[in-house]
């Protein structure tokens, strides 16, 4: 089998989010990885002027099925922001077509504080509905799990919500969920921040951890490309999420102490080199 992976997600040249963390984490745990754009950018979309942007239109079909001609089997599929509503259709298509099974980690950007992004149109939470049928885990925060389930969102949901709302992604056919953003107790909701993850054999765990509060863009990207890189080593996705989250606070506390401009986003090179040894460990015992 390959090691290639399929990454669907913008692609931004200055600033550390979307593909720009998802190529170097996922090439560190010595996977190949497709780059799938759904968008070019100039820099990430928050604190920048004069963003330059560049629509894939037609040429993300014609890219995703150059491939399919050419027989490409990858490794895992790993989907984060989509430009449009068509590109997540285009991505349906595609997986309903292959004929070998692929493991699929969907990040499903669209929403938060209970409304979609700006620019997104009203049809994607029901796109995400429909691809979460493939999803071997989903990435949702709280108002993309309601937003894709229809379960009624307020800033006062909290533990009780949470076994519901997964369950409801599960029967939709996700095979896990780690959702984000989580509040384990509502006591100290100002002062940690986790996930929760569920499946038919994990029913319900969290992992907490301090929360920070300086807020650095592309945390859910470097997440999110840790927990794929674990997860197509067949970790499971309790373990996945535990190690992850290690990588991540360590990320953090080096982007607090560095000097260098917030907005570039969340400064992870530093943790390259462990994470990279790690992942050669567990290759090296899976011989």
């Amino acid at each position: 089998m390959s090691e290639q992976v399929l990454v669907i997600n913008d692609l931004p040249g200055a600033a550390k989010v979307a593909g720009m963390s998802n190529l170097p984490l996922l090439a560190a745990a010595q996977y190949e990885v497709v780059m799938l754009p759904t968008l070019l950018l100039s820099t990430h979309t928050l604190g920048y002027s004069g963003l330059v942007k560049h629509y894939l239109e037609d040429s993300f079909d014609k890219l995703l099925n150059h491939w399919k001609e050419l027989d490409i089997q990858f490794k895992g599929c790993l989907t984060g922001y989509y430009a449009t509503s068509e590109q997540i259709t285009t991505t349906i298509k595609y997986l309903e077509s292959i004929n070998y099974e692929l493991p699929v980690i969907i990040d499903p950007i669209m929403a938060d504080f209970g409304e979609l992004y700006a620019g997104f149109s009203e049809d994607f939470p029901s796109q995400f509905r429909r691809l979460v049928k493939y999803a071997d885990v989903i990435v949702p925060n709280l108002t993309e799990a309601c937003l894709i389930t229809g379960y009624s969102y307020s800033e006062e949901l909290g533990p009780s919500d949470y076994p519901i709302i997964c369950q409801q992604l599960i029967d939709l056919g996700a095979k896990n969920v780690v959702l984000t953003g989580v509040t384990k107790n509502i006591e100290k909701k100002d002062d940690e921040i986790g996930y929760y993850v569920y499946s038919q054999e994990i029913p319900g765990y969290y992992h907490m951890h301090a929360k920070e509060e300086t807020w650095f863009k592309g945390v859910g990207d470097v997440t999110v490309s840790l927990l794929a890189a674990y997860y197509l080593l067949n970790l499971n996705i309790k373990e996945a999420v535990i190690r992850s989250s290690g990588y991540v606070e360590k990320a953090i506390q080096h982007s607090l102490t560095v000097k260098r401009d917030q907005k570039l986003g969340i400064y992870f090179e530093p943790i390259i080199p462990q994470f990279s040894n790690e992942i050669d460990e567990i290759r090296q015992n899976m011989k």
